[in-house]
């Protein structure tokens, strides 16, 4: 049975403070007093919290960016499924993607906060939460699609002594609540536009699958489920509607390039591609999501073999690949691809680029096999970066880099040179968000 959801859309095309929150028109008016009020009971390990606003069009970075949210309300459900925005976080884990839900449109929540290095609090070697930049203006504000959004920022700083997974919990809680209070300000009012995402199959379409593996080796390179980190998952069945609704939510920290936020995963631009194309052109036939960067080859190859069982048993004639992670997780991919290519099912995947300074060198892929012979590239994460000075900075005024060197702790307003862009918050990412690419002739 599909299910049957309609995204009620209400654009915020300008933030303002005042004596309450409210939403007007495309007006979102924020009183900062009454959202920490709401973010309060989930911040028992947050010393502080404060706020910023990014708009579209400044000449500014972000700086310590963790994850960033698509604030969304559930406005009804029907009642045998109960499930609520992004199941699990703040509410019980019912299934969700059914009923009516409102989006604030073209506005994000963004969490920044300098997490502590120290090993009791961090995860230790390299599972720490490295510096993630965002870039407004110029060539690489192309990565995200946050150059473009208005920006409610809410900087966290961090009670000491306390471990990562409490820092986790908290920030992740008290942003999520915030958000659903901003979205729910829209209860009541007509929207201006809405879509309904029904994936009923038509008759003689091929089906196609999404196959979506996540980041998952510990905290602060996570992805939950339902509320839960996926680390012992095998491959799942979602039906679209889950993802649109929150059924996935980010808690990766660790690699900025290949991180997929929440606000990405809720408005995930293949799973909207292949929405668009339903009943006219193929049948959406559900999102595989899996684990990537598994422990191990016998690990990679179980995954796999699921995957394309999955796939067979839903009837799908076509697959596209998609995973979250670096070299490691790019071998996962690629295993799938190759069983489900020789299950007959044919599968096209988006991978980022290696290839040095100028993206020829050296070996383009971390892994491939024949059966790839359908990819679209994301660019090459290999070439160095050069960030020109801004006139301001959000989420902290010192960015904080190599901490495997020591420590390096430049002015967050000046320039920057990047060996790679592997602090270019989604630079590298397979979500097919990136208007960078590469091609071949």
């Amino acid at each position: 049975m599909s299910m049957h959801l309609t995204r009620k859309y209400y654009p915020v095309r300008e933030l303002q403070e005042g004596a309450t929150c409210a939403y007007s028109g495309g007006v979102l008016t924020v009183n900062y007093e009454e959202l920490l009020a709401v973010a309060k009971p989930y911040g028992k390990n947050i010393s502080k919290i404060w706020f910023e606003v990014c708009r579209p069009g400044e000449d500014a970075r972000i700086v310590h960016v963790l994850d960033t949210i698509q604030p969304m309300v559930k406005a009804s459900a029907p009642e045998n499924w109960g499930g609520k925005e992004y199941p699990g976080v703040l509410n019980h884990p019912y299934t969700c993607g059914n009923g009516v839900t409102h989006l604030l449109e073209g506005f994000a929540l963004m969490e920044c906060c300098a997490l502590p290095w120290d090993e009791y609090s961090a995860s230790s070697g390299l599972l720490y939460a490295r510096d993630a930049v965002i870039q407004t203006t110029g060539f690489y504000s192309h990565y995200t699609p946050f150059a473009d959004t208005l920006n409610l920022i809410v900087n966290f700083e961090v009670a000491p002594g306390k471990s990562s997974e409490e820092y986790d919990n908290d920030i992740r809680k008290s942003a999520m609540a915030i958000a659903r209070h901003l979205a729910a300000l829209t209860l009541g009012q007509e929207p201006e536009r809405e879509e309904v995402f029904d994936n009923t199959p038509a008759e003689g379409l091929p089906k196609v699958a999404l196959v979506w593996m996540c980041q998952n080796q510990g905290i602060y390179a996570d992805t939950l489920l339902y509320g839960l980190p996926i680390d012992d998952i095998v491959p799942t069945l979602l039906e679209p509607n889950e993802m649109l609704d929150g059924a996935s939510v980010s808690g990766n920290y660790v690699w900025p390039t290949f991180k997929i936020p929440t606000w990405v995963h809720v408005n995930g631009p293949t799973v909207l591609d292949l929405y668009s194309r339903h009943g006219k052109e193929l049948n959406f036939a559900g999102v595989i999501f899996a684990r990537s960067h598994q422990p191990s080859n016998w690990h990679k190859d179980r995954c796999a073999q699921l995957i394309a069982k999955i796939a067979g048993q839903i009837g799908c004639e076509g697959l596209i690949m998609q995973w979250e992670g670096g070299g490691n997780a790019c071998i996962d991919g690629m295993l799938t691809v190759q069983n489900c290519e020789r299950r007959g099912i044919r599968a096209a995947l988006f991978t980022f680029e290696f290839g040095g300074k100028d993206g020829t060198e050296g070996q383009l892929l971390v892994d491939d096999v024949p059966e790839a012979d359908a990819v679209v590239s994301g660019g090459s994460w290999e070439r160095p970066v050069h960030l020109e000075p801004v006139k301001v900075a959000y989420g902290g005024q010192t960015l904080r880099l190599d901490k495997e060197k020591g420590g390096f702790f430049p002015d967050a307003t000046g320039p920057l040179d990047f060996e790679t862009n592997v602090h270019m918050y989604m630079g590298g990412n397979q979500s097919g968000y990136s208007k960078i690419t590469a091609h071949a002739y």
